[in-house]
């Protein structure tokens, strides 16, 4: 086992040392708790503010802290159990803690006061909750239980998804039965029309059509033959095509040669998993879209790893930059900033991938002028009757895509309708896509 641990440690740390350091995580600010252990962060509406449920026990409170600078705007006593979450309803109207047995409903405008509670009922079986989805349509709240009974070593445990509707406070059905599963990841698309749930162990992947509470997915993600055991870390719907699923962990059942761990894309109407990057090694926790779904951001409190959907390539990937904290991660789209915790701190971070594109211009390739106010003539030396290109924002989103024919090597390009900025020129010249930055001047 020693070993086996130490081959772990090395593997690890070689893989760590080989990364890519051209692009970069940007420290902004970084703080402290003041009140112990954060346990979870959700952002307030707008994202000028956000919500940290920190310590344990009589002495937990929630915190409103700004995102500018971190600073501590409220406080408000709440008493919790370890391992709790906090979820925003979408109407922003209200927070919901879940502590222990018990999820309370506060409202925010009236400084996070308790207008009411569900809970789980209590038999010879010792209930929690554990995780939850709030769904964006109805006022319902998708929640993972967990039960026990027994003392050590002769435990009993149990989990089960069940549905409440959160503004009545009333249980409406369980999704499952009282099983053995431990459901550890819980989440609703966007529209409202799936919930998906992993489990640890021997994992499944369940989803559930919301306008008719049926199952319609339930993938075995783990092999018979294999006695370690799965381990669920994250599920996100995409936003661009409602038949796609990423999930991340370690799945027993193998999709691609020996590769088990990973983020994978589980595509619904075909019933098929496949991994995002079959070819590299790196860890995946929690996941979080980025740029139109051409990068995928994962985070855990030892790894950053940012993996770059369109090149298929690990864009970065490494320890957390000092002063970045990085167990729970949370990003505001508007902006492009993550709030991050780890333990008792708070940082605020920013991701540049911008170095990562490669600003030396190759000798078979030349751009000019670069800066430029208008056209840009590019001089290559392809052999393809068709040159392909596309042209990318600073934000990683593709403005314009086209084809031409290769008239001795040569193109020309008009950047005039574009406004003053930096982009990005992708390039496919002899069977090699290149990405070159280019400037454009007002």
């Amino acid at each position: 086992m020693r070993s086996k641990l130490l081959f772990t440690i090395l593997a690890t740390t070689m893989l760590i040392a080989t990364a890519l350091q051209s692009a970069e995580i940007i420290p902004i600010w970084n703080k402290g708790s003041g009140a112990g252990d954060i346990q979870d962060i959700e952002f307030l509406k707008g994202h000028n503010e956000f919500v940290l449920l920190v310590g344990v026990g009589s002495n937990a409170q929630l915190q409103v802290r700004t995102t500018e600078t971190g600073e501590l705007l409220n406080t408000i006593p709440v008493g919790t159990s370890t391992n709790s979450r906090i979820v925003i309803t979408p109407d922003s109207t209200r927070i919901i803690h879940l502590n222990g047995g018990i999820a309370q409903v506060r409202n925010i405008s009236e400084n996070f006061s308790v207008e009411g509670y569900f809970g789980v009922d209590s038999d010879s079986i010792i209930y929690g909750f554990t995780d939850i989805a709030i769904d964006p349509i109805r006022p319902l709240a998708y929640v993972t239980v967990y039960g026990w009974k027994g003392a050590h070593p002769n435990i009993t445990t149990k989990s089960k998804v069940s549905v409440y509707n959160y503004e009545t406070k009333e249980f409406i059905q369980d999704l499952t039965e009282l099983g053995d599963y431990e459901y550890s990841v819980i989440e609703v698309s966007d529209d409202g029309k799936y919930l998906a749930v992993l489990n640890d162990g021997k994992a499944f992947l369940k989803v559930w059509d919301l306008e008719t509470t049926q199952l319609i997915v339930n993938e075995k993600l783990y092999s018979d033959s294999d006695e370690v055991k799965s381990d669920a870390r994250d599920i996100k719907f995409s936003k661009s095509n409602k038949d796609i699923i990423y999930l991340s962990g370690t799945f027993t059942q193998e999709v691609y040669k020996d590769k088990r761990h990973g983020t994978f894309i589980y595509n619904m109407n075909e019933k098929k998993r496949s991994l995002v990057l079959p070819d590299v090694v790196y860890s995946s926790t929690n996941l979080i879209l980025l740029d139109n779904e051409t990068r995928i951001f994962n985070s855990s409190r030892s790894t950053i790893g940012i993996l770059d959907l369109i090149k298929s390539v690990k864009e970065w990937y490494n320890f957390p930059p000092e002063n970045v904290y990085s167990q729970i991660v949370k990003y505001s789209v508007n902006s492009n900033y993550f709030i991050g915790i780890t333990a008792n701190n708070i940082s605020k971070f920013l991701y540049d991938s911008q170095s990562n594109i490669e600003d030396i211009i190759e000798e078979e390739i030349l751009i000019s002028p670069n800066p430029t106010s208008r056209f840009i003539n590019i001089d290559m030396n392809c052999t393809e009757p068709l040159l392909n290109y596309q042209i990318y924002d600073v934000n990683g989103v593709m403005v314009y895509q086209s084809s031409a024919q290769n008239q001795a090597s040569n193109l020309q390009i008009d950047f005039t309708i574009y406004p003053t900025g930096i982009y990005f020129l992708t390039l496919n010249c002899n069977n090699s896509t290149k990405t070159y930055k280019i400037i454009k001047e007002g």
